[in-house]
């Protein structure tokens, strides 16, 4: 166990919370960061009594924390990251995004792939991964959307049939690949894609995630320009989650990736969707938002 003081920016939520709760349970000397404070009050009272702390700094006005770091884990937005290299660092860990492999590039995009370079650039030793989607966490929201439009929508459009892959990730297995590049030398410098077991096609994860929640919604195929037109209305319709047209393009592309690296230098063999999903769904106890 290292006993190197450990800061998580970007820990109320997802991956960074997970890891946060992790690392206090094996009596990490560990600090979470977050802007939110209801979250951080909701950790501060899961916390209590334990040497764990959760602060809330806004890192782009206040780095002073990172006097009293030594590993920094990074699970907020990537173009945070001018504000937290220092060379007072003995280790750099960063979550970027599989969204720097897309052939429609957004601001997103440009700002992982920035924060990439830096990262690896820099003098102190670092690791980059990037995680699939992510689910089974609060904070991202891809499933809670599907179930937002099933329990609103008798259909789900996808274009061309929804034949494009995708390989997503639960939560847990992506912070249990960060806490793996806390002692690693081995990911030093490295930059590696985090996924899911195996890839499925886009309409078996909508369909997997409906059965797994209970919900009958059909999935239908729909011409691209058709499903773009209704991503467009989304913002118009109360309580149905708004879907943007660069989204849906990005359905057209197969998001399928090697995991030889992430099993061979982190030693994290992922859960299958099936079943990260039927854990996700009893967590949340049925789909969220019913009575």
């Amino acid at each position: 166990m290292t006993t190197q003081r450990i800061t998580i920016v970007g820990a109320t939520s997802g991956p960074g919370k997970s890891l946060l709760l992790k690392l206090d349970r094996l009596g990490y000397p560990v600090t979470g960061i977050g802007r939110d404070p209801e979250k951080i009050e909701q950790i501060r009272r899961i916390l209590k009594g334990s040497k764990a702390a959760i602060q809330a700094i806004d890192v782009s006005k206040d780095q002073t924390f990172l006097e009293s770091t030594d590993i920094l884990v990074h699970c907020s937005r990537p173009d945070l990251v001018h504000n937290l290299l220092s060379e007072n660092l003995s280790r750099f860990i960063a979550l970027g995004s599989t969204r720097k492999f897309t052939h429609f590039p957004d601001q997103r995009c440009r700002d992982v792939e920035t924060m990439e370079r830096l990262v690896i650039s820099s003098s102190i030793p670092a690791t980059v991964l990037h995680p699939t989607l992510i689910y089974g966490a609060d904070g991202f929201s891809n499933i809670e959307r599907i179930i937002g439009i099933a329990r609103k929508c008798p259909v789900i459009p996808l274009p061309r049939g929804g034949m494009s892959l995708i390989q997503p990730i639960h939560c847990d297995d992506v912070s249990a690949a960060l806490m793996r590049c806390l002692d690693n030398d081995r990911v030093i410098n490295q930059s590696i894609v985090i996924a899911g077991p195996s890839p499925m096609t886009y309409r078996t994860f909508v369909q997997t995630t409906l059965a797994a929640m209970n919900l009958s919604a059909r999935v239908i195929s729909m011409p691209c320009s058709l499903v773009k037109a209704l991503a467009g209305i989304t913002r118009y319709l109360p309580g149905v989650p708004l879907i943007k047209s660069d989204e849906v393009q990005r359905l057209l592309e197969d998001k399928n990736f090697d995991t030889h690296q992430m099993q061979n230098l982190l030693s994290v063999i992922p859960r299958s969707y099936d079943t990260g999903i039927r854990q996700y769904a009893d967590k949340l106890g049925g789909c969220p938002g019913t009575d």
